[in-house]
């Protein structure tokens, strides 16, 4: 579909209500709408729908491993999906939303794990822009707010200079014009006593703190992290790479450290019953033979982690699932790899087509989950992600 045929044009103060409930409309249905922030064009789809959640990620080229914020119309919408509101969060609502600041709460079970990306925190803002407001009335609840843009590019404050990979892929754009640009929502994480700055925007915190009479601590803003010098590439393989990367440690200390560099995999706890748990019994050559393992697989480039355990899970066990729900993200082995490994819990088995590697040598067990993890116990279950998924699982 052309752009053209797709760009609703309304008006910036006023938005006309056939337009938002159409662009509502799209967005209950599953599908993501190019619409105006106070600054910035966002990305709207429902924060219930984690199908939806997924395009965004996947329209963004964004990582799996970084949250999506969501707007919210009323303290009551609010309420509904963030655990609790502190006293300090309620201050900042009532001093300086609509608009300005993200607030991150701790996020209620019920929305989708990739929204959050596992971190068990939501972002929420009330918008000022009067479009943006009355298309979360229309929608009856939460949706992303997050910029139009590719991943690491600059938001934009017209439709015309968005990046054609984004509005290709959107169902729906509402053009209201040129906005008012600069800087994004400050982000501030009330999660923690004292709040805590994530990222300063269009509110500074010498602002919030003189305001609210509070010092606001800046601890995220000086995160402690290594300093890349120099990196050069070993080997490069199938699969992952190794390199050796000359880094400044945060103590001053220079050094050299090989590391291996994977992107990324998933892996599935599936489950066919909630007693029963589909096990792979697969020969690993470095592990000196068969191990019991749960289905998993490498991401392939561009995937996201939710589109690789749907392929590698319908691939190893011959079964696809109803509802995959992230439990977890693992570092294996932190010490020499960036490798991360995402858990997912795959519930309403139904059966499909087996479609394994030539090298791929398994069988696929049911086995119940009481057995699963006594055989952890004793020391027959060894692969790690394995250990942690049945584990998570057992206790979700």
């Amino acid at each position: 579909m052309k752009i053209s045929d797709k760009t609703v044009r309304v008006d910036p103060l006023t938005p006309e209500h056939d337009l938002i409930l159409k662009a509502a409309s799209v967005i209950r249905n599953g599908g993501v709408v190019l619409f105006p922030t106070r600054n910035l064009y966002g990305l709207a789809a429902d924060a219930y729908n984690e199908e939806a959640v997924e395009r965004i990620y996947r329209i963004k080229g964004r990582s799996a491993e970084n949250p999506l914020l969501v707007l919210v119309d009323s303290y009551m919408m609010l309420s509904c999906i963030a655990r609790n509101i502190p006293l300090m969060a309620q201050k900042l609502m009532q001093t300086f939303w609509p608009g300005g600041i993200t607030i991150i709460f701790e996020a209620n079970d019920s929305l989708p794990a990739n929204l959050t990306a596992g971190t068990g925190k939501i972002g929420i803002r009330r918008p000022g822009h009067p479009v943006a407001l009355a298309l979360v009335r229309a929608v009856g609840g939460p949706i992303t707010g997050t910029s139009a843009n590719i991943s690491g590019s600059s938001g934009c404050f017209r439709v015309s200079d968005i990046d054609p990979d984004v509005t290709d892929q959107v169902d729906m754009i509402i053009d209201a014009g040129d906005l008012k640009g600069g800087n994004g929502s400050t982000v501030i994480d009330v999660t923690e006593e004292p709040p805590v700055l994530i990222r300063e925007g269009g509110i500074s915190i010498n602002e919030i703190n003189k305001k609210l009479g509070v010092d606001v601590s800046t601890k995220y803003s000086e995160r402690i992290s290594a300093k890349l010098n120099e990196t050069k590439t070993i080997y490069k393989g199938r699969v992952f790479s190794l390199a050796s990367d000359n880094i400044t440690l945060p103590n001053g200390f220079v050094t050299e450290i090989d590391i291996i560099r994977h992107p990324g995999a998933s892996a599935m706890v599936p489950m066919l019953n909630k007693n029963t748990v589909l096990l792979l019994k697969q020969y690993r050559y470095a592990a000196g033979g068969f191990i019991w393992e749960i289905p998993a697989g490498t991401l392939n480039p561009g995937e996201s982690p939710l589109e690789c355990a749907k392929r590698e899970l319908i691939e190893e066990t011959g079964f696809s699932a109803g509802k995959l729900e992230k439990l977890a993200e693992i570092v294996p082995v932190p010490g020499y790899s960036d490798e991360r490994i995402h858990i997912f819990l795959a519930t309403g088995l139904k059966k499909a087509v087996q479609n394994l590697d030539i090298d791929e040598l398994l069988n696929v067990h049911e086995i119940r989950m009481e057995a699963a993890l006594e055989m952890i116990a004793k020391g027959e279950i060894i692969d790690s992600k394995t250990i942690s998924g049945l584990y998570i699982a057992s206790i979700h």
